[in-house]
């Protein structure tokens, strides 16, 4: 962690989390030289894979790769330095970008799901989704037999096109895994014709989550100034909870990546208040789901709302 700059030495045995400067631009670097060493190892019978394919079509990863990710045929040798999964691919799950050999979409996903943890996994799964990968082609992938098979099936099971950061992908991924039923990804909430949207939102309980990362704050709205932003999502969180009710539990990365447990327990408190106090729909309020971009499904009403369903 020292090395990828996510600690900081503060004196002898104390550490703290870094905080860079422009946390966007640092990943973007690290994703640059990542991806030039791998273009240096890449070629005939290796093809790139893992989270090293998935830095090369753009997707976010949970961690940034400290090896690259090679996929080679069965009994080939070991490359030193790399990453080697050793798998005889079909011609189908092989494409080619800028001219190197990488594992298609689909079948990056597929690794991915069968690699890493859930939480971890979502990061990618949910963006491939997004990206318009068929989830049924994903599924075929994932073959009886492979080690870590039912894991993954699971985990493509919880990916959701609609999350829009690895946060809200990962932050979900820790929930879920510890039990909490999966919830709906970037649900809107429409009173007196303002439209909101919640990250996260479990509709038996009309109990919502927002993840707080430097997406929110930073670079998206660099254009405003930073007091505005906060004040706007001020206004935003008072509108949820004093106007409307809604329990809001807020999350940032540092308590998902090391007190997962501990934001589960805050999630529950706000579910054991709302089985207390059921919520009911406020006269001209309508909770829906547009569908992401590309997906062609239409809006799904959950409350309110002409075509209201579950």
């Amino acid at each position: 962690m020292l090395r990828r700059r996510e600690l900081e030495r503060r004196g002898r045995g104390y550490y703290v989390l870094a905080t860079p400067a422009d946390t966007a631009e640092l990943w973007q670097a690290r994703r640059s030289g990542h991806l030039r060493r791998a273009a240096a190892v890449a070629g005939l019978g290796r093809v790139l894979g893992l989270r090293t394919a998935a830095l090369a079509w753009g997707l976010p990863v949970a961690e940034m790769p400290n090896r690259v990710g090679l996929i080679r045929p069965k009994g080939s040798r070991q490359l030193d330095g790399s990453l080697v999964v050793r798998r005889d691919l079909p011609r189908s799950q092989i494409t080619f970008l800028n001219g190197v050999p990488v594992t298609t979409l689909a079948r990056t996903a597929a690794d991915l799901a069968l690699r890493y943890p859930a939480p971890q996994a979502l990061v990618t799964l949910d963006a491939a989704l997004r990206r318009g990968v068929d989830r049924a082609e994903v599924h075929d992938m994932l073959t009886d037999g492979c080690p870590g098979v039912i894991s993954a099936r699971q985990t493509l099971d919880w990916a959701d096109g609609h999350a829009e950061s690895p946060l809200e992908s990962r932050g979900r991924g820790e929930m879920v895994v510890r039990g909490v039923s999966p919830p709906l990804c970037n649900v809107s909430i429409l009173s007196d014709g303002v439209e909101f949207r919640v990250d996260n939102w479990w509709d038996d309980l009309a109990v919502a989550a927002e993840a707080d990362g430097e997406g929110k704050y930073g670079r998206r709205y660099r254009q405003i100034a930073p007091s505005q932003v906060l004040w706007q999502e001020k206004l935003r969180q008072d509108w949820l909870v004093e106007r409307l009710d809604i329990p809001v539990l807020r999350y940032v990365d540092r308590e998902v990546r090391f007190d997962a447990d501990g934001l589960v327990e805050r999630l529950q408190r706000k579910f054991n208040r709302r089985r207390v106090q059921p919520w009911d729909l406020p006269e001209g309020v309508e909770v829906f789901q547009r569908p992401f971009p590309g997906s062609g499904a239409p809006i799904r009403w959950l409350r309110g709302g002409p075509r209201a369903s579950i």
